[in-house]
């Protein structure tokens, strides 16, 4: 449950989802189980996570696995039209914001967030733009 947690924090850090969102799975989770972790209440308050495991986004840093899973939720986000692509633009940059400068992933996340930005502004041709994005995302989730 702690990497699903991780995946809901990362996903409302990034503006995948909103805080309201983030409180909503937490209450739903606690919810629909008898026995949960002290720590999915903080989620569903909003209390700090700070020293959580796994949880604490500042001493455990977005890593590899992370952007594989958060690539795989933008692509379901796109294929259900939960999201625009100027919305996952924005996501993909707060996430290259949060990466190590010049790793793989944050390369492929500039690379989506500059491409959908010059597009939005008309610098860049809209055709295949839905389909050039979606690789990318597959790279990241393959690297």
């Amino acid at each position: 449950m702690r990497s699903t947690a991780r995946t809901w924090l990362i996903e409302e850090k990034i503006g995948l989802i909103s805080k309201q969102e983030l409180i909503d799975l937490a209450d739903r989770y606690i919810a629909d189980h008898d026995d949960f972790p002290d720590w999915m209440i903080d989620i569903s308050t909003g209390s700090s996570l700070e020293f959580q495991d796994q949880l604490d986004l500042i001493i455990y840093p977005i890593n590899m696995n992370d952007c594989k899973i958060i690539a795989q939720r933008m692509l379901d986000f796109l294929a259900s039209d939960e999201i625009s692509l100027k919305e996952l633009g924005k996501a993909c940059e707060q996430m290259y914001l949060s990466l190590e400068w010049g790793s793989d992933p944050f390369s492929h996340f500039i690379w989506i967030s500059d491409e959908i930005n010059l597009n939005e502004q008309g610098y860049k041709s809209t055709a295949n733009i839905d389909q050039a994005v979606k690789e990318a995302l597959c790279k990241i989730r393959a690297l």
